[in-house]
């Protein structure tokens, strides 16, 4: 095997893929959306399984082939951008490919990483794996906080979500609205209305741990920054000083060295 070979044949997956999509592209022209076949129509879950099924496929062997030093970026990209959106319910496979790549290649410049993590959809990451990029010093910075962001949005909609069921389960148990009031007209809390600032409190938790990893990620990287300035003037210097030291030195006679 030579240098720049890589250690799985990348081009015949690549063929292989492709030859997949013609055919899944000439069996859609066959069979139109929405016929009738014995009175019920076809199911477009059924028709996006095989689909959905080769994604999983070409994630789980782009992290198996990530580790590889000659696996190059061009082909890497070419393979995962080649799987269409709708194919990946969830992008947790791409992503942990994408941070396989990043760990065994990391003289990758700071674009080529932007680039790279653009072939992944932040929104669709799920929570364990939300967590985890949020967490991750490989990924770059805008990324980080793309992950944080839609975090803040999943929580705000699971919090609308929250109060608009407790809402409804008071309404329909007593629609004149005395639901929680004892006996003296003061307010307890019921079981809906528990459950849901019990779920607040643990959103706001996972939120906050995320916004403090942002803060400490953010903190660590200018403090790299700044300590290798220091020590790229500082390597400078010693050059320097080197070169200048041999034009100090006076040369010894030669009759000393006879002596």
């Amino acid at each position: 095997m030579g240098h720049s070979e890589t250690l799985y044949d990348i081009d015949c997956v690549q063929r292989i893929l492709d030859n997949f999509f013609l055919e899944e592209q000439a069996a859609a022209v066959a069979t139109p959306d929405n016929i009738v076949e014995e009175g019920q129509l076809t199911n477009e879950s059924n028709s996006t399984a095989p689909m959905t099924t080769v994604a999983r496929l070409i994630d789980g062997f782009l992290a198996e082939v990530a580790p590889d030093v000659n696996f190059k970026l061009p082909k890497f990209e070419a393979l995962a951008s080649s799987i269409p959106d709708y194919a990946r319910p969830l992008d947790d496979g791409l992503y942990h490919a994408i941070d396989m790549y990043l760990k065994a290649h990391p003289w990758i410049t700071d674009p080529e990483r932007e680039q790279l993590c653009r072939l992944m959809n932040c929104q669709k990451l799920s929570l364990e794996a939300s967590t985890h990029a949020a967490q991750n010093e490989r990924l770059p910075l805008r990324v980080i906080v793309q992950v944080l962001f839609f975090e803040q949005l999943r929580l705000r909609k699971s919090i609308s979500g929250w109060f608009f069921v407790s809402d409804n389960l008071e309404n329909s148990v007593n629609p004149s609205g005395n639901v929680g009031l004892k006996k003296d007209g003061s307010h307890h809390a019921t079981d809906g209305e528990d459950d849901v600032t019990h779920r607040v409190s643990e959103l706001e938790k996972d939120c906050s741990g995320m916004k403090e990893e942002l803060r400490k990620l953010m903190k660590y990287k200018r403090s790299w920054k700044n300590f290798t300035r220091r020590l790229g003037f500082s390597k400078s210097q010693s050059c320097c000083s080197k070169r200048s030291k041999p034009s100090n030195l006076r040369a010894i006679p030669p009759s000393t060295v006879n002596r």
